[in-house]
Order: structure tokens, then sequence, then C-alpha cells
């Protein structure tokens, strides 16, 4: 399966910062992309930015991942905890 990889960073709904990439079949549309993120990041409309990477190899995608996307379309890959915003 080809994948697409988005770098993505998103608010949760504690106001942390999420970063954590999303991993989908090749040729999703970002919107896909944006709407499966805000999920993920929880809360009322939270924001939301990804972009596409050029390497999904940089994803670290796991076996597990990949099972993941089989299964349900799409898998997140965190790549860092939550962390509070500076007030």
């Amino acid at each position: 399966m080809v994948i697409d990889c988005y770098d993505t960073y998103a608010t949760g709904h504690d106001g942390s910062i999420l970063h954590f990439d999303v991993v989908v079949a090749a040729g999703t549309l970002k919107g896909i992309v944006e709407h499966v993120a805000a999920q993920f990041a929880g809360g009322h409309s939270p924001e939301v930015e990804a972009e596409l990477r050029v390497s999904a190899a940089q994803a670290n995608v796991t076996a597990e991942h990949r099972i993941e996307l089989k299964r349900q379309g799409f898998a997140i890959v965190e790549k860092t905890s939550r962390k509070k915003l500076a007030a």
C-alpha cells in the first residue's frame, strides 16, 4: 500500500499543542486528513495544521500503524506528548 504522511499540529481540548503524523492511503484528500486530526485532538472545533511530507519513511510507521491504516483508513503516529500553551 502506498501511503501519504501528513505532519500535523492541533490544539487539544485542554489547550495543549499536539504534534503527530496522520498516515493515510496515498491520494486521500487533505480535508479528510484534517477531519481525522480534529477528531483525534478532541474538543470543539480544534485548530489543525497538516502538511504533506515528501517522504513517508520519516513517519516511523510501524507494522502496527500499517494494520491500523488498513483497518480504519488512517493511523496516528504521535510525535510528542501534549504541551500546555504558555499564557
